[in-house]
């Protein structure tokens, strides 16, 4: 742990944050996952997918995986942001490009996600000395 800096101690609750944040962790890997697999391949007829965004939207999602494993209080906000920014810009483009399984299943994610994060950040967080 990095003095001056804010962790999740898992303190109070132990299963309850230990559990959020590994759900938090899932989420975020199954989102990263679908998008860089999208990265590489085109799954999603009527949309290009083998760009670099795909790729660095996926290598976001592992960031916020990091973030929670490592629990970096004091980036959790970062989680929520990201998460909520990819969905929103999804249901705005869905004018141009379908809806489709996969959209949805990683727009699911993202949304439990931002969640949980949220949840995690309403507990109290030490500071380590």
């Amino acid at each position: 742990m990095v003095p001056g800096v804010a962790h999740d101690d898992d303190r109070d609750r132990v299963g309850t944050a230990l559990a959020l944040r590994a759900f938090g962790v899932a989420l975020a890997l199954l989102a990263g996952g679908l998008h860089l697999v999208l990265s590489f391949v085109d799954l999603i007829p009527g949309e290009t997918t083998t760009v670099p965004a795909f790729a660095a939207m996926g290598l976001g999602f592992l960031g916020c995986a990091a973030i929670l494993a490592l629990r970096r209080a004091d980036l959790y906000i970062l989680v929520p942001v990201y998460a909520g920014l990819l969905v929103f810009a999804y249901a705005a483009t869905r004018g141009q490009y379908p809806i489709e399984p996969i959209g949805l299943t990683s727009k699911a994610a993202e949304v439990g996600l931002a969640l949980v994060t949220v949840a995690l950040m309403v507990r109290p967080a030490r500071t380590v000395r």
